[in-house]
């Protein structure tokens, strides 16, 4: 299966959710606005669609940052992490919010996330 993932950066914050205590996978970590992609549906347009519907938030992809893989209950994952940018104003809808990229040190991501996160503590720290 693969999944497609929105990471949405704009001024030093990046969007990021926290999964559901009872979810099947990655209970209670925190996540980056993302799901399956659909048959017929590239990765790119499963990120932007995704992202819309979890959070509110349309967004432009821009680069891939990255691929990963990872078992889940369903089986194995190729999870494919793209940056974008929110275009317009939205609210955020919760469990997702705005946090500063500093945070994301703290966080409990899945072993998964953790190549994407380093990147964008990295990159935030450059300037």
């Amino acid at each position: 299966m693969q999944i497609a993932v929105a990471v949405v950066v704009a001024d030093g914050r990046v969007l990021v959710g926290r999964r559901a205590i009872d979810a099947k996978d990655a209970a209670g970590r925190a996540e980056f606005p993302g799901g399956k992609v659909e048959a017929g549906e590239s990765p790119v347009d499963a990120a932007a669609r995704e992202c819309f519907e979890e959070t509110g938030v349309a967004v432009r992809i821009g680069e891939e940052m990255g691929i990963a893989t990872a078992g889940s209950s369903r089986g194995p994952i190729e999870i494919r992490f793209y940056k974008a940018e929110p275009v317009g104003p939205a609210t955020v809808r919760p469990p997702f919010a705005w946090l500063p990229i500093a945070a994301l040190a703290g966080l409990p991501f899945p072993a998964a996330n953790a190549s994407v996160v380093a990147r964008l503590i990295a990159e935030s720290r450059i300037g």
